[in-house]
């Protein structure tokens, strides 16, 4: 099995003097590997989400996903990155009220640019699945 996600020494301190969110976590999650975070509450489990997911970056260590040093991208590069070969569930959906189910499933689409053609065609597959 190959890597998927390398986290090396991931340290993220929100405020000076302070105890870190996250103090010198270090895993490694291989393709088709199924994982679980668990822990109590403030035990930092959407910390690490947020640095894994370049939503934050970590005060120190090293982040790669198939290969791609992900904390090191720029904040275009890394919006790219999510864009492209993320997805995300949310405890709250966040669905814009004022667009149809369709609609909701075409924004991230639209956002790569995409044809018309080739957007619907997306839509109704993954409305189908």
């Amino acid at each position: 099995m190959s890597i998927l996600l390398s986290a090396n020494e991931i340290t993220k301190i929100y405020h000076k003097n302070q105890r870190p969110g996250l103090d010198h976590v270090s895993f490694q999650v291989e393709s088709g590997e199924f994982i679980g975070i668990m822990g109590a509450s403030g035990s930092g489990k959407t910390t690490l989400l947020n640095v894994l997911s370049t939503i934050d970056v970590p005060t120190s260590g090293e982040i790669s996903i198939q290969g791609i040093p992900v904390n090191s991208l720029s904040e275009r590069k890394a919006a790219d990155f999510r864009r492209d070969h993320l997805g995300f569930i949310f405890q709250e959906y966040f669905l814009l009220d004022s667009l149809t189910i369709r609609e909701n499933i075409a924004v991230p689409l639209t956002l790569k640019k995409m044809s018309p053609e080739v957007i619907e065609n997306n839509v109704l597959r993954l409305a189908r699945r």
